[in-house]
């Protein structure tokens, strides 16, 4: 199913006996360490497409958004006994995209094609839907794809960039940053930004720096006020599609999927440090992740002719870790790479077209 060197000691940051976390009150709660998924493949046959999951904290939860025949749907896989023991129907569109967990995991907000859901984890029921506010555009023009979106560390806000309208070709809008209160479940403002296409967000653990991705470049926002104001834009990282965060948010890992490499950006200085070279020859890179000790970069790299890969770089000396590397999957292409919450899992949505076609979820320890 795979192939790996050595096995990585991932869980030097974490308590012996359980991981802890502060609560919303302010005090520090035992919580149990998370499991590692059972590895399996499990298929999605009625799915035209499938995002990377969401794991729930615990690792015993994966949330699969995807697109089928009649409409959008979030998958819920038990990742123990490797099935979907539940589906979310979200509506009738043929789109889900970017999705982010709310306070503490009991809800997930999964964006469709011009809507917002609000799905409960407890019962697995849809919540809400709310619709994506319009954006001013040119008559017979079409709204902006709605890219990426990140929440807020108190899970207050949500933050999601929506590229400038369209009329089938290049964008004849500015693109913009949507903000959404999750406790008034509403949109409550919108602001410019840099650039026709914004790729991806990231909100730093002070929550007040939000950053943003795109053909600008990395534009810095500053939300403190409530409103986001944008502060700066970044142009020597260049084009920037996918971004990672490190734990403690000093530091960026910006990635640019058509140039295979990666801009490592101090957001103390708002400055480039140096830029990872994946040496991928232009095939696809996505799915930047770094392990909760920060140590370790990830990335996932498919140039749909061969198999695909999971790399892993330090973060200290920015150097690839050979022995490391996650190959020889089940899956012939994988589209979206999320390392579990215990660090020994990785759970990669793809699909294959030779064999048993398909979308599908598998599970790997590494």
């Amino acid at each position: 199913m795979k192939s790996l060197g050595s096995r990585a000691r991932w869980l030097t940051s974490l308590v012996a006996v359980g991981v802890l976390t502060v609560t919303g009150a302010g005090s520090a709660a035992a919580e149990p360490e998370p499991v590692p998924g059972v590895e399996n493949l499990i298929p999605f046959p009625a799915a035209r497409h499938a995002r990377a999951p969401l794991v729930s904290a615990d690792g015993t939860q994966a949330y699969v958004g995807a697109a089928e025949a009649t409409g959008t749907k979030l998958y819920v896989v038990d990742t123990q006994a490797g099935e979907v023991t539940a589906e979310v129907s979200t509506g009738t569109g043929g789109w889900a995209g970017p999705m982010v967990f709310g306070a503490r995991g009991r809800l997930i907000y999964l964006v469709t094609e011009g809507t917002l859901s609000v799905i409960d984890t407890a019962t697995h029921t849809l919540r809400a839907s709310i619709p994506v506010p319009d954006q001013p555009r040119p008559p017979g023009s079409r709204p902006g794809s709605l890219s990426r979106m990140a929440i807020s560390p108190d899970g207050a806000t949500i933050y999601l960039d929506q590229s400038g309208p369209h009329d089938g070709g290049p964008s004849v809008g500015p693109s913009r940053l949507l903000v959404f209160s999750t406790a008034r479940r509403a949109f409550t403002a919108t602001v410019p930004l840099p650039g026709d296409s914004p790729r991806d967000i990231v909100v730093r653990p002070n929550g007040k720096d939000v950053y943003v991705s795109g053909d600008a470049g990395l534009t810095r926002l500053d939300a403190s006020a409530g409103v986001p104001k944008v502060v700066r834009t970044i142009t020597a990282t260049g084009f920037v599609d996918e971004l990672a965060l490190t734990p403690d948010g000093r530091r960026l890992y910006a990635l640019s999927k058509p140039d295979g490499h990666a801009a490592v950006v101090d957001l103390t200085r708002d400055s480039v440090l140096t830029a990872i070279d994946f040496r991928s020859d232009f095939s696809p890179v996505s799915s930047p992740a770094v392990s909760q000790d920060g140590s370790r970069f990830y990335v996932l790299v498919d140039d749909h002719r061969t198999a695909p890969k999971v790399l892993s770089y330090t973060t200290d000396t920015h150097t690839q870790v050979t022995d490391e590397t996650v190959t020889d999957f089940d899956v012939e292409r994988a589209y979206g790479l999320t390392v579990g919450p215990d660090e020994e899992t990785l759970y990669i949505s793809g699909a294959n077209y030779v064999d048993d076609t398909g979308f599908a979820l598998q599970i790997v320890n590494f």
